[in-house]
């Protein structure tokens, strides 16, 4: 990961300190299901699993950062008995376990950048999976007129306050798209009001269409249960930003 922002948990927590809009979508998908084993693959610092666990989940997260295995397993410490951490790749993963649940949340999905690197992961999900499994993919639709901006120019993405310093950090960001590759280079500049420029964060993101989430879900042995646009669970539509995923195996399809 470098010099990114999925470098250190303390960094990474301290930015997304505002996302909580998809927790109450988690834990009724979670409510829904029958059973209780859950993977979350790309589960991060365990943002999310507390809400679950707290339903009764018997969770399991994936996590290839070392940093955020560690902030992950400390902050859920207290449900030691219900929870397990495990550091791995998305791509290259066999726990060994079906589970009843199987999600990749708030945009982890894209940060596999190729075809290739997406069907290796969904050939490890499915090995994962019995029959009456849901697997639930939550990702952004890209927009263009955020794909095709100026590649020098910064725009202002968010603002956030230091938990070590207590300083207020505002973060511009840049991006350079190509549309062969699909793939969206992203640099973040931190600054405050009296340090400007004083850290530098770079990433790459892959830019999945819907057309595109259709047919390599389909390809790869997959039966699309619901696609929704938002954590409402709204038909998908022109308007929608988001593009979630719910699929279990099609029968026909699947061979692991």
């Amino acid at each position: 990961m470098g010099n990114s922002i999925y470098h250190t948990a303390q960094l990474y927590d301290d930015i997304h300190w505002w996302k909580t809009n998809d927790m109450e979508f988690w834990v009724n998908i979670f409510n829904e299901i029958e059973g209780e084993q859950v993977l979350e693959v790309a589960c991060g610092t365990g943002r999310l699993a507390p809400c679950l666990l707290r339903e009764g989940a018997s969770y399991t997260g994936l996590e290839i950062v070392p940093d955020f295995v560690r902030a992950a397993k400390k902050k859920l410490v207290n449900y030691s008995n219900m929870v397990s951490i495990i550091p791995g790749d998305m791509c290259s993963f066999n726990l060994n376990k079906k589970f009843d649940l199987i999600f990749i949340g708030f945009n982890s999905f894209l940060h596999l950048l190729t075809n290739a690197d997406a069907l290796k992961f969904f050939s490890c999900v499915k090995a994962h999976m019995h029959n009456d499994t849901r697997f639930i993919i939550d990702i952004y639709i890209p927009s263009p007129l955020f794909l095709y901006r100026p590649e020098e120019v910064r725009f202002p993405v968010l603002e956030y306050i230091d938990s070590q310093t207590k300083e207020q950090v505002f973060v511009e960001e840049r991006n350079s798209y190509s549309s062969e590759t699909e793939i969206n280079e992203l640099e973040w500049f931190f600054s405050t009001k009296d340090k400007k420029d004083f850290d530098r964060r770079i990433f790459s993101m892959r830019m999945y269409f819907p057309s595109q989430m259709n047919t390599i879900l389909i390809d790869a042995g997959f039966k699309i249960i619901h696609q929704w646009g938002d954590y409402f669970r709204t038909q998908i539509n022109d308007g929608s930003n988001l593009q979630i995923y719910d699929v279990k195996l099609n029968q026909e399809k699947f061979d692991v």
